[in-house]
């Protein structure tokens, strides 16, 4: 119903109620009619007996004369309640379901294929305005294509784009061509009803260049798709159909973008940048390729980048549709504003206006499993898959999910799933590598690690190939895939942290020198770009460094500048007192060791979710030292000998690896027995530390330098065999580590005195 429809059906019913009016309620007032016993139902008044008293009769008419402004107000709330009540009911008709196809090319030039794509893609945001409408997404005509398995087939003629319009439940759909002559080039359209195949509506535009495309004929064809699915005039022109103002004004522009969002959802970030540096440089205004940029940005590692581009992409936002905007709101909100629970608060608002927005029901889910809500992630992961269900990162994010609540037969199921729906992509190989590596099949997690290099050499899985490979003391096979991340990696941001994992294997290695360059190479990249996470990683492993080398005054200084960084978070507090009470007992400042182990303590209930084991570790051993310090030794060993065994490795990278694995204090239980002269115990302790199974040690990586304390405790109960063993493996691997290492130089003597033996 139209506002036309509403109009006259007022009318109508005003005057109904003004001629009821005169009918009923004015002869009333008269007393020339009188209400029967069967109210509503009237009948001739009769005479008023002569014998009534005035005043009463008065009284009467007064009563009757006050009916008149009553009924009026009555009648005023009754048109108002009808007005609502029909607008309500024409503005809650469903939007009408639509769907573009791809155009075809008549011209004859390849050079303009892209705009088969290019078109309804402009069509569809377009569209996607008209609150009217219900357009199927770009990405969605795309997933069905895979559902019936011709996702490769560049134009949708008329039979499968019926096909799949029934599919999705689509009433409409358009269909198109373009063609060129000479310098003019002209866009026709058909619109028809999916259920009939009968033709709605025909129309054309045509302009002078591609540049018309934009500048004239997605508007103009947008209107005209509009009237033909039977959009009243009104409705037509109160939609702002003008795509240059919600995208760009440049078709080469729109091109690089299509072609960067496509890398993008790939995984390809750097392929992705590429494309979309380039759609900026020929649209500096364009807010949704800015959108997408950022992230990539973010990826890479490139933070002052990615902050430069959101803040670019909030600039121009009122340039984009209502959709992009909140996407936009919700990115900026993450990366500027550092408010999480704003973003998840925006990303609802989205899942609310578009539900069938299958990349918001997406990223709730990851959210959800970010916060450990298992289930409800994989609620979101579901309907996003109800949507799609052959979206790849949905079925990633269930595959993750379920391995985190132990169901790993489901999250191998889902895997091969998102490796079926994404042939060619690396990433699937790469996810079902970090599953195995979580269930302790490294032989297994090493395959797809390589096979998703093997897809894409620059992918982040030469890392994790290496970490396995240190994980088994091949130090040479992790220095070369470390390497081989360094020389391919996509971003500076990358290569970077890539820089710092080199580091950190020259650290174990007894290189401290190496470390210490590798450590300002990466500083030196992370500067330019910002990248404020790279730069505090760097202190803090710089400050381990000077640790070990007994530099404890720029230890701490490190670890000052390393917790500058971000002092207002729980986790890096605890890391932070942790370390500071480390240095304090090495300085035999006991009473201030103790005063960091309370403030630790006290931090313990505020550490967010995913932190709380590791900052309970930090504590306990720290508590543990302590104890060992001041000689309380039983105490020492029921305090950390539980929680010794509370971390699992769950991932060969990312910063909890780096902080577990960087821990140079893990076998205090040893010691303790060891200082307690029970030297059978203290050997079964490193033994357990370096058991050659490594899902029995957490898959955390061995510490060379236990070897050397368990060799000097094999020597000192007259194990030579064993001690010689120990000594040997030990050199073999520090054989490139510092001269001046005291642990080389003590070892080197040893073997020589048992060898001479």
């Amino acid at each position: 119903m139209d506002i036309l429809s509403i109009t006259l059906t007022i009318i109508g019913i005003i005057i109904a109620i003004i001629f009821g009016y005169l009918q009923v309620v004015v002869p009333f007032i008269k007393r020339e009619v009188r209400l029967s016993k069967r109210f509503p139902f009237v009948e001739t008044a009769e005479a008023v007996p002569a014998a009534e008293p005035r005043k009463k009769r008065r009284k009467k008419r007064r009563k009757r004369r006050s009916l008149i402004p009553i009924f009026a107000i009555g009648v005023i709330v009754l048109i108002i309640v009808l007005i609502k009540v029909l607008v309500l009911q024409t503005t809650s008709l469903p939007p009408r379901p639509i769907a573009v196809m791809t155009f075809e090319n008549l011209t004859g030039e390849r050079s303009l294929d892209y705009l088969c794509k290019a078109i309804p893609n402009l069509l569809i945001t377009n569209l996607e305005q008209s609150r009217h409408l219900s357009v199927m997404t770009w990405e969605r005509m795309h997933d069905l294509l895979e559902a019936v398995g011709k996702e490769d087939v560049e134009l949708i003629d008329e039979d499968l784009g019926f096909e799949l319009c029934r599919m999705d439940g689509i009433e409409t759909i358009v269909l198109g061509s373009f063609t060129k002559a000479g310098d003019i080039v002209v866009t026709d359209v058909k619109v028809l009803d999916v259920t009939t195949k009968k033709l709605l509506k025909t129309t054309s535009s045509k302009g002078e260049g591609v540049a018309s495309i934009l500048k004239v004929q997605i508007d103009e064809l947008s209107r005209e798709i509009s009237r033909g699915v039977g959009l009243s005039e009104r409705k037509v022109k109160i939609t702002k159909l003008q795509i240059a103002e919600v995208t760009t004004s440049s078709m080469d522009a729109y091109n690089y973008f299509l072609r960067g969002r496509e890398e993008y959802q790939k995984l390809y970030y750097d392929d992705a940048r590429r494309f979309l540096e380039k759609a900026i440089e020929l649209d500096s205004t364009f807010a949704s390729a800015y959108l997408f940029l950022a992230s990539t940005y973010r990826f890479l590692n490139d933070y002052k980048a990615s902050n430069k581009t959101i803040e670019k992409a909030k600039e121009f936002s009122d340039k984009t549709t209502e959709k992009e905007k909140l996407y936009i709101e919700a990115l900026y909100a993450f990366m500027i504003e550092d408010n999480p629970e704003k973003r998840f608060r925006i990303l609802k608002q989205l899942a609310a206006k578009y539900p069938r927005e299958k990349r918001v029901h997406d990223r709730l889910g990851w959210y959800y499993r970010s916060k450990d809500l298992f289930h409800r992630a994989i609620e979101e992961f579901n309907k996003t898959l109800e949507l799609d269900p052959n979206y790849g990162e949905a079925l990633n994010g269930l595959a993750y999910t379920y391995a985190d609540i132990g169901d790993y037969a489901q999250a191998i199921e889902y895997f091969k799933q998102y490796a079926a729906v994404s042939p060619g992509d690396a990433n699937p190989f790469d996810s079902m590598g970090e599953l195995y590596f979580r269930m302790g099949q490294l032989d297994n997690a090493l395959a797809k690690f390589k096979e998703a290099i093997e897809v894409k050499s620059d992918f982040m899985s030469s890392l994790k190939i290496a970490y396995i490979y240190a994980l088994i003391e091949n130090y040479d096979e992790a220095m070369k895939w470390t390497d081989h991340y360094i020389t391919t990696a996509p971003s500076s941001g990358i290569r970077a942290g890539a820089y710092w994992q080199k580091a950190f294997y020259n650290y174990l290695l007894g290189k401290f020198d190496q470390a210490l360059n590798r450590l300002d190479m990466a500083e030196d990249l992370s500067e330019p770009i910002e990248w404020e996470f790279g730069r505090m990683a760097v202190d803090w492993f710089r400050a381990y460094v000077y640790y070990d080398m007994k530099k404890y005054a720029l230890s701490r200084n490190y670890f000052k500048d390393s917790y500058a960084y971000d002092p207002n978070s729980p986790f890096y507090t605890v890391s932070y007192n942790f370390n500071m009470g480390l240095i304090d007992l090495k300085q035999e400042k006991f009473n201030s060791a103790r005063a960091w182990l309370a403030l630790i303590k006290s931090l313990l209930p505020h550490v967010e979710i995913g932190e709380e084991d590791l900052a309970l570790f930090l504590h306990d051993l720290l508590y543990a030292e302590v104890l060992l310090a001041q000689d309380s030794l039983e105490k020492a060993i029921s305090v950390f000998e539980k929680t010794s065994k509370l971390i699992k490795v769950d991932l060969p990278t990312g910063p909890f690896t780096s902080v577990y694995n960087g821990l140079p204090h893990k076998d205090v239980v040893a010691r303790v027995y060891y200082k307690k002269g029970d030297i059978d115990r203290a050997i079964l302790e490193y033994e357990q530390l370096i058991d050659s199974d490594p899902d029995k040690r957490g898959r955390a990586l061995i510490r060379p330098t236990w070897r050397y304390s368990l060799a000097k405790l094999y020597e000192e109960k007259g194990l030579k065999t064993k001690a010689i063993a120990e000594y040997e493996k030990f050199l073999d691997i520090w054989k490139d580590a510092d001269a001046d290492r005291p642990e080389k130089i003590d070892a080197k003597k040893r073997l020589a005195k048992l060898k001479a033996r």
